[in-house]
């Protein structure tokens, strides 16, 4: 299982006012979240559109 990043304490604010962007602290969580739900992911699948998607360990292998 990957590290789990906490999330972080309510006064560290979602965007940074220095800068605009989302603050270092809410991107690794965020981050660490999108890779424990993907994590192992694996099949086929296929989209609205019709198309085939082929995934291994949560990466798009192929497209047909």
């Amino acid at each position: 299982m990957p590290n789990a990043t906490q999330i972080p304490a309510p006064r560290v604010p979602i965007i940074d006012s220095a800068t605009g962007l989302m603050s270092r602290e809410w991107f690794r969580y965020f981050t660490s979240v999108y890779e424990q739900l993907n994590v192992g992911v694996s099949g086929t699948f296929t989209s609205a559109d019709g198309k085939t998607i082929t995934v291994t360990n949560g990466v798009i292998t192929e497209i047909t």
